[in-house]
């Protein structure tokens, strides 16, 4: 058998079933996202009673390893100054005081453990819903990533509409 031959029926053999597929099944048309949640690329919408950097952030931790861990601050801004508590994951969900300061957009946040030690979190602040930075721990630098996280209420995410949850405003899409 011929060389363009033989290719010929391999790919008759490969994509024929696929044609026949795509006549049988259509590609479908995607599905809005919900209303209620907001875009992937998009930060959350602050309160609009919140004020400064106040609420509860989730910080990941991007270890030299590879590994990264979730925590979180639950932080109150009064002027430049800011207090709070560590929610630290790792270690049974122990809390530890937080102390720091804001500068424009510069961000200096001081988590002290039992012990003495300290957790130095040194970075930027993007509005007021992101945080990037450098984690100073005993010897080691780590980069960080901070979002504030918006307190949702159930309600909020069950609609009129016939299937009651997800519709988010209660308007069709």
């Amino acid at each position: 058998m011929n060389r363009n031959l033989f290719l010929l029926v391999i790919a008759a053999i490969v994509f024929a079933p696929m044609a026949v597929a795509a006549q049988i099944y259509p590609p479908q048309p995607q599905q809005p996202p919900l209303q209620s949640e907001p875009a992937p690329d998009e930060s959350p919408t602050p309160d609009p009673n919140r004020k400064g950097l106040d609420g509860v952030w989730e910080v990941q931790i991007q270890h030299t390893d590879g590994t990264t861990t979730y925590d979180h601050f639950k932080l109150t801004q009064n002027g430049n100054t800011i207090a709070g508590t560590f929610l630290d994951n790792q270690h049974n969900n122990k809390k530890y005081p937080v102390t720091g300061s804001l500068d424009a957009k510069s961000i200096h946040l001081v988590v002290t453990r039992d012990d003495g030690t300290t957790m130095v979190f040194t970075g930027s602040v993007d509005g007021t819903t992101d945080m990037v930075g450098m984690l100073t721990d005993g010897a080691q630098q780590i980069a960080f990533t901070a979002a504030y996280r918006p307190k949702y209420k159930f309600i909020d995410t069950i609609s009129p509409l016939p299937g009651g949850i997800g519709g988010g405003t209660g308007t069709p899409p």
